[in-house]
């Protein structure tokens, strides 16, 4: 069993909640990840990764469009198999 990768972010009230590292996805120059509550990757969340000086940041898609070529991505991943 490997361990998975933990990340926190802040909900919308600013507290930290930590997730677990699904997939990351490269699309149109940007790095997105899907991250979720341990255990329950069907509750999953996407997030754009945006490096700035004091490291990654894990910011959440506003666009509609955006967020839906992401999901459409991720969901390819499993078209191919």
């Amino acid at each position: 069993m490997t361990d998975a990768e933990l990340i926190k972010v802040q909900d919308e009230e600013g507290n930290d909640i930590e997730l677990e590292l699904i997939e990351t996805i490269e699309l149109e120059g940007n790095e997105y990840v899907i991250l979720a509550p341990v255990g329950q990757e069907e509750d999953a969340y996407v997030y754009k990764v945006i490096d700035s000086p004091d490291g990654k940041k894990y910011v959440a898609i506003e666009d509609e469009d955006e967020f839906d070529r992401v999901v459409e991505e991720y969901e390819s991943y499993f078209d191919e198999e």
